[in-house]
């Protein structure tokens, strides 16, 4: 869970920030919306202990949403994202910015001034 001692830019997409399982999570769940375990567990293919224990991290990091619903007296856990992908992006960008920032002051600056949107 994007935590900054654990990024690894050697990797693709979102996997420099999330383990493999959490980025495949986390994009099933932009792309589909809601869900329950069961459903995330037949979208992905991933084993539905590795999908349940992963959803609860991701409540607990706060990447994910969890809502319990009653369905034919029966209640069930219901997963969402807690932010679109953009919003996703734009916090883990502020973390890093906000470390090389705290780490290299003004080197860091020097180095941001090189891109341009």
């Amino acid at each position: 869970m994007v935590r900054l001692n654990r990024i690894n830019l050697s990797k693709d997409g979102l996997n420099k920030f999330f383990s493999p399982i959490e980025a495949k999570i986390i994009k099933t769940l932009w792309s589909e919306g809601k869900m329950t375990t069961a459903e995330m567990t037949e979208k992905t293919c991933i084993p539905m202990t590795s999908v349940a224990g992963t959803l609860d991290r991701l409540v607990k990091t706060g990447y994910a949403i969890r809502q319990l619903e009653t369905v034919n007296g029966r209640v069930r856990s219901v997963y969402e994202p807690a932010f679109s992908e953009e919003e996703t992006a734009s916090k883990i960008t502020d973390r890093i910015l906000d470390g090389l920032v705290d780490a290299f002051g003004p080197l860091a600056f020097e180095k941001f001034s090189k891109y341009k949107p």
